[in-house]
């Protein structure tokens, strides 16, 4: 290899090492930071961007974590949605399909809202749920047969 391909080679290496790294995960969206159920205590009260599963059997739903099932069973975050919230009737309906098909099936949502603990009894029914995440608005709402 000639001085000059060297030459060539280490000033692209060395130009490269100076840009800017990129994962191709976002970490923010509109400026809210994008969470995962898991990291939720850490926004308490904060508006965030919530990637999550929803499943439940019955009357006994919650939210679940899409990187670790281990925190899932010990946050227990029910699903609610602001009181002036008007949902999209697609995401009604995969909503609906869900809790008629549950066996079988679960969603998967991206959703701009807040998390709370703040109720004595907890949440959902029976209070059986620790805590809540608050939906302000649904940005994804994907129905997913097991």
């Amino acid at each position: 290899m000639s001085k000059l391909h060297i030459s060539f080679l280490m000033a692209l290496l060395t130009v490269s090492s100076c840009s800017p790294k990129t994962t191709g995960i976002l970490a923010t969206y509109n400026g809210l930071p994008i969470t995962d159920l898991c990291d939720l205590p850490n926004y308490q009260g904060r508006k965030v961007y919530l990637k999550c599963s929803y499943s439940g059997i019955e009357e006994y739903w919650s939210l679940g974590s899409l990187k670790s099932k281990e925190c899932t069973s010990s946050l227990l975050v029910d699903l609610d949605f602001s009181d002036d919230y008007k949902m999209p009737s697609r995401f009604e309906h995969a909503l609906t399909s869900v809790h008629n098909s549950y066996w079988n099936s679960y969603l998967l949502i991206e959703a701009l809202g807040r998390y709370e603990t703040k109720q004595d009894g907890g949440y959902g029914h029976l209070g059986t749920n620790k805590s809540r995440f608050v939906i302000s608005e649904v940005i994804s709402m994907k129905l997913v047969h097991k």
